[in-house]
């Protein structure tokens, strides 16, 4: 286990100091490359999944709970956040501090470990509606709260109504409520951009990370995100499943992964689009992702 998560961790970074040396080469905007993946990638990906899902519909109900999970956490994140900042590092702190990288980081890894074991499929099956709801919050919730530290909230509201992968998802589903297939050639299509989806996303954090000729890390916000999400996140979330909610044990993996993974990469895309602190989120994302390294293997472990 440690050897899959440690190469699959390497290669993140490696695709995010990819992004960091095109960055400085070809002066490349991380915002326009956000841009892309919010408004075509995202809601594009979103669709293809649900539709490739191997569950039926009714898996919707983890998504749900998932969203939900994400947006309190997030509330409870921006409480706290603002009595340490009195800036819209709190806001951004908040929108990082409701999941992880579902996407990026735990969906590969739990094809990997679990194809073709016992409970696999379903576990799987959980974990592409949890993408689902991830992706969404991260382009509604997530959003929003970052930028409140900007706009009004009938503004934020606004921008958030716009996002393409709300309406992409909802489609979507009742697509696949009512069997429709899409033709071959389309489908084939549209599953190129699940790879560039990922790749773009862990760029985009090298993206960030190259718009500044000197890069002052903010360790005191990386250090409150990463013992948010990867210490009391995880505590939290896996003591209240565990005692009020009788788990078979796919439902229990997941629930491991998607409580101990790193920081979120799309935050980061985020970040960028609004321009708020993406260097923060960037730096912070990069040491949450090497620290996954042990965090993750070690919560498995203690779970199980």
């Amino acid at each position: 286990m440690f050897v899959d998560i440690f190469q699959r961790v390497a290669f993140l970074i490696a695709v995010s100091l990819l992004g960091w040396y095109v960055g400085k080469k070809f002066k490349i905007s991380s915002k326009d490359i956000s841009t892309l993946l919010i408004y075509i990638f995202s809601p594009i990906v979103s669709f293809v999944l649900i539709l490739d899902s191997p569950a039926n519909v009714g898996y919707v109900g983890y998504s749900v709970l998932f969203y939900v999970v994400s947006c309190i956490a997030a509330v409870l994140a921006l409480w706290v956040g603002q009595r340490i900042w009195k800036d819209n590092r709190a806001n951004l702190f908040a929108a990082a501090g409701g999941q992880g990288n579902v996407g990026y980081f735990v969906l590969p890894l739990a094809i990997g470990l679990l194809h073709g074991k016992e409970g696999g499929a379903a576990a799987i099956g959980i974990i592409v509606f949890c993408k689902v709801a991830s992706t969404i919050y991260e382009f509604t919730m997530a959003f929003y709260l970052t930028a409140r530290s900007l706009y009004s909230v009938r503004k934020s509201l606004i921008m958030v109504a716009k996002m393409p992968t709300l309406h992409a998802t909802i489609l979507a589903l009742i697509v696949k409520y009512f069997g429709f297939h899409l033709p071959e050639f389309l489908s084939s299509g549209l599953n190129g951009f699940t790879g560039g989806y990922s790749i773009l996303g862990m760029m985009v954090i090298g993206l960030s990370l190259a718009r500044y000729e000197k890069l002052i890390p903010d360790w005191k916000f990386t250090a409150y995100s990463i013992i948010w999400k990867q210490g009391l996140y995880t505590l939290v979330i896996i003591s209240l499943f565990t005692y009020f909610f009788n788990l078979n044990y796919a439902e229990k993996i997941v629930l491991v992964m998607l409580a101990s993974n790193p920081l979120a990469g799309n935050i980061a895309a985020v970040a960028a689009a609004l321009d708020v602190h993406p260097e923060k989120a960037a730096f912070a994302i990069m040491v949450s992702t090497i620290l996954a390294l042990v965090t993750v293997p070690l919560t498995l472990a203690f779970v199980f």
